[in-house]
């Protein structure tokens, strides 16, 4: 069994996250942080770092919205 927790900081945009595993009878806890990158900080980071053109898709190349699960940033070199 696998249990996370999530708190959203939203003065850093991380998810201070609380992780409960349980395997064989027993039972470890772990926290870690992790970072979710909206699409509008990566195109500023990409222009940042000298690319070109930035644009962003959803699953299957479709044109990213807000219920797709995955995002896929291309960016291209001048």
């Amino acid at each position: 069994m696998l249990v996370d927790r999530h708190h959203l900081d939203p003065l850093t945009g991380r998810f201070e996250v609380e992780r409960m595993v349980v395997r064989d009878g027993r039972a470890r806890r772990l926290t870690f942080v992790k970072r979710l990158f909206a699409f509008p900080e990566l195109r500023d980071r990409c222009t940042a770092a000298g690319f070109a053109w930035v644009t962003g898709y959803g699953e299957a190349g479709s044109p990213l919205r807000s219920d797709h699960h995955r995002m896929i940033t291309i960016a291209e070199a001048p």
